[in-house]
């Protein structure tokens, strides 16, 4: 698998200056400049963002007004 992480406030992980992104996962990644140029392949999503320095950290639902 190939992964990208991708700034998103809503996004499930975050960085050490508490910046949320998504990591986006998919089998191959055809891109203008080839295949999977600017993805990076790891074993599975765990190590992807480790090695992009993330923690996951969803962000919680806001409950509904009662």
């Amino acid at each position: 698998m190939v992964y990208r992480k991708v700034k998103d406030e809503n996004g499930n992980y975050k960085d050490s200056q508490n910046v949320r992104y998504t990591i986006r996962e998919v089998h191959e990644a055809w891109t203008p400049q080839g295949k999977n140029v600017g993805w990076d392949e790891f074993d599975n999503i765990q190590a992807a963002a480790q090695a992009y320095g993330l923690t996951y950290d969803p962000i919680e639902p806001e409950e509904a007004d009662e």
